[in-house]
Formats: C-alpha cells, structure tokens, sequence
C-alpha cells in the first residue's frame, strides 16, 4: 500500500470515529465514549427491582435530597438530580413561593418499584423506575406540593419510552406532555434512543414514570423449568404423604398386632428345676404324690361298732 492510499484509509477511519462520537453523545443526551461494537448507553440501569436478565450485576438506586436555600426570599434556578442520575429536576428562579419563617425547601427523590404502585394506563408498561419527588420547608417540615413556575423533570429510561405518566399518590396514572430529547434523525438507524432519554413539565410533587408500548422481554427458560418444578412439588407431596402418615400408621397397626398376639397366647406354667439344696419344684412333688395314692389303691372305709 502506497504513502496516498494509506493516508486516505486513516482520514476515513477517523472521519468514522468522529461521525460515531458525535451520534453517540446527541443519542444518549450527554457526552460519552462510544463503543465500536455498537451505540447505546454504557451506563447500566440501576434498578429497584431487575429484570430476570439483569441478576446479580444490578446496583440498587438510593433516595437523595437536595436543600434549596431562599435568597432574599426568592428561590434560586437549581437543579435537582437523584443518586443513580436517572432523573434531573430543573427548577427556574423564584419556581417556589416562599414561606415566613421558612429558608430552605428540601427536594427529595426516592426511587420505587413501580410494581408496587398503581396499574398503568392499557397498551403501556413501567419503562424502569418510578420516582417520589417530595419538598418540604425547612425547618417546619411543612409539605410543599406546587411550584410557582413551571419546571422541567427529565427521566433517562432502560427502553424506548412512550410518554412520562405521573400520579399524585401513586395509584392512578395520568399521561402527560412528554418531549423525546434524542435525536430523532437517528443516523445510524437506531430511533429508539431518542426515546430513551424524555421530559416533560414539573410543577407537581408526586410519583413520575415512563411508560412503553413494548412488549417486556420475558424468560424463555421459565416455562421450560415448570414441568420440573411441578414434578419436583409431587415429590415432595409424595415423601410427606408416605412418612408423615402412611409409616406411622404402619407401625400404629404393627404394634396392634403384636400386642393382640401376646394376650391370645396360652400362659406356660413357671417351672424351676431342682436345685441342688434336696428340694424339688412344685409340680414334681404333685407327679409323686399322684404315683404314691395309685399304687396305694383305694381305701377301706372302717366301720366302728
């Protein structure tokens, strides 16, 4: 290969890179690093609750809070991520009215596993977490449930999301206004990740979700292991059967038996043997007597005159 021809192979091997870093970081919404053997999130989901495909490499998310300090009475524009970063909570300047006596708004996120809450609307699942957000004043501890002005949340989601469903208490779900903020032109031909990073408007304390229209990935080794577990439960039902009932009452009529035998048997009369102080047992002193009177013959009456 020429000086030319390779020179023009690396430009074109760089051009590549380039296109894929730049695809890679408008399709996730934030800079990375991209993977040549494929384009998607290297961030793995953290979830409450894994799917049977994540196992044990799951890292559980933890509740967070953040403390928003009044200045001169006005609340500043801050933002609100949870600790797995799965939500971004944006907040304008003055977005909470504040409150006399009051200097700090506390803002809490706690994920949840959406199982636990309320069904979603029909044709949507859970697309991962749910999210408590939660603000109270500090230091009264009074609940704030409305902003002032309208916020933005963001949820980062493990598939192609649909829409953000949000609920008050967690179990009625509403769809709301939601924004796909991938990028939709998908170069590379993978439209699902501009689904998977949504927001919509916050002014609302509550529970949010994303929900899907895709079909969950179900275990195709989990109806294969049900003939196997069903035999391994009649196994079971059978050994509790056989030992906790069926040997106990065999032995029960065993000992019945035995017991009935031995009051049915004749009793043997107890003999002793002669022993060697010149006195004989029972029954031989009777054996003598008996050849004694024989050989005696029968008695005279004697009358007396």
């Amino acid at each position: 290969m020429d000086g030319s021809k390779a020179l023009r192979t690396g430009i074109v091997l760089v051009g590549f890179y380039a296109a894929v870093v730049v695809v890679t970081g408008l399709a996730s919404g934030r800079p990375l690093r991209p993977l040549l053997d494929g384009v998607g999130n290297t961030t793995p989901y953290r979830w409450v609750r894994p799917p049977w495909y994540v196992g044990s490499a799951n890292v559980k998310p933890r509740p967070s809070h953040t403390d928003i300090t009044f200045e001169n009475g006005t609340s500043p524009l801050t933002g609100v991520t949870s600790q797995d970063a799965q939500v971004v909570l944006s907040l304008p300047r003055g977005g909470l009215p504040p409150r006399p006596g009051d200097t700090t708004v506390r803002a809490g996120i706690t994920p949840v596993d959406p199982k636990t809450l309320g069904t979603t609307p029909a044709n949507l699942r859970p697309d991962g977490n749910a999210y408590r957000l939660e603000m109270t004043y500090e230091p009264s501890r009074t609940p704030l449930t409305t902003t002032t002005a309208p916020g933005n949340i963001v949820l980062i989601v493990p598939a192609a999301a649909d829409t953000i469903l949000y609920s008050r208490d967690g179990k009625n779900w509403d769809i709301v206004p939601t924004q796909m903020l991938g990028d939709r032109r998908s170069p590379l031909g993978v439209a699902s990740l501009a689904r998977m990073t949504v927001g919509a408007s916050f002014t609302e304390t509550g529970y949010y979700l994303a929900g899907t229209s895709i079909p969950d990935y179900t275990n195709p080794n989990k109806s294969k292991n049900i003939p196997r577990i069903v035999g391994w439960i009649v196994v079971d039902l059978a050994l509790l059967l056989l030992f906790g009932y069926a040997v106990p009452v065999m032995v029960r009529k065993a000992r019945a038996k035995g017991a009935t035998a031995r009051r049915s048997s004749p009793s043997r009369p107890r003999t002793r043997n002669h022993s060697g102080d010149g006195r004989h047992s029972r029954p031989e002193v009777e054996e003598r007597e008996s050849r004694v009177a024989k050989s005696a013959g029968p008695r005279r009456r004697i009358s007396r005159t």
